[in-house]
């Protein structure tokens, strides 16, 4: 895992169990004798306000690959959606906020990201 000092505005982290992307990088001084440290304002996949976060520079921070796609409601399981992504045809098992299951059905077009091995729609078009 890389150390916050290269994390880039921009970048995907996690932080609490959940994807964040970072949308400013600050470096702040805490007192007159104390070493400088890093505070990132988040922005959570799953939408919500945006949250600030305070590193040491030496800490450690799990950087995350997501990527965006489209894709097709191919079945609706209990608790998650089979999704057709629409580039490679690939079908996958996507997670779903409880608003968001209640709303899409079979056939809809939707918007899901893949990070660390795992899918999860984030809106329906």
């Amino acid at each position: 895992m890389p150390e916050a000092t290269a994390v880039k505005q921009g970048d995907w982290i996690m932080f609490n169990n959940q994807p964040h992307q970072v949308k400013r990088r600050e470096s702040i001084s805490c007192g007159t004798h104390s070493h400088t440290k890093l505070k990132f304002y988040l922005r959570p996949l799953d939408g919500g306000g945006e949250k600030n976060v305070t590193f040491a520079h030496h800490n450690n921070v799990e950087v995350l690959d997501v990527i965006r796609k489209s894709g097709q409601v191919i079945a609706k399981l209990p608790g998650r959606v089979q999704v057709m992504d629409s580039v490679s045809y690939e079908s996958v098992d996507a997670e779903a906020s409880p608003e968001l299951m209640e709303q899409i059905k079979e056939g809809d077009e939707v918007t899901f990201v893949t990070y660390g091995g795992a899918n999860k729609i984030i809106e329906k078009r």
